[in-house]
């Protein structure tokens, strides 16, 4: 299935975004929201990349959409803590929203 390798690429281009945008964050925040941020990113890549591999693939999926569900807390938070712009936010939603999309339209795919 060729959706699962678009949703990698698309994660690839979220986290080329997010790295300098992370990178600004306060200092103070390095090892808390910053750290569980790119955590989460990554943690999200690998998900999706052995669950791609698996045979069983819906609990990786669902793993997969918590991740994500949990990456948009933590990047609304540095939102509402003013460490990202609205224009940044704008983009990164735009981005996640595309990703929960592929992820979706994967999860609807395995149940079917």
């Amino acid at each position: 299935m060729r959706e699962n390798l678009t949703i990698l690429e698309k994660l690839y281009e979220f986290t080329l975004y997010m790295y300098p945008v992370i990178a600004k964050y306060p200092k103070f925040e390095k090892f808390t929201l910053q750290t569980r941020t790119k955590d989460t990113i990554f943690d999200l890549m690998d998900c999706i990349e052995k669950t791609n591999k698996s045979t069983s693939k819906k609990s990786g999926m669902y793993d997969a959409d918590m991740l994500l569900s949990r990456l948009r807390r933590y990047i609304r938070l540095a939102k509402d803590l003013h460490y990202i712009n609205m224009h940044q936010y704008g983009v990164i939603s735009g981005m996640l929203s595309e990703i929960g999309k592929l992820l979706g339209g994967w999860i609807k795919w395995a149940k079917g």
